[in-house]
């Protein structure tokens, strides 16, 4: 069996993503993708900023 392009698991990914937040108002998708950059950042050492100013 062929392993899947690097676009074919692109798409896969986008696609799992899309099923678990196309239900969602745009708050809960706010705090969704809130929370996952909060986790992204703690782990790699980013630090989150309010503003760029």
């Amino acid at each position: 069996m062929k392993q899947p392009t690097i676009e074919q698991e692109i798409n896969r990914i986008r696609l799992e993503i899309y099923e678990e937040t196309k239900d969602m108002t745009v708050p809960e998708r706010v705090e969704h993708i809130n929370k996952i950059g909060g986790e992204a950042a703690k782990k790699y050492g980013f630090k989150i900023v309010a503003s760029a100013e």
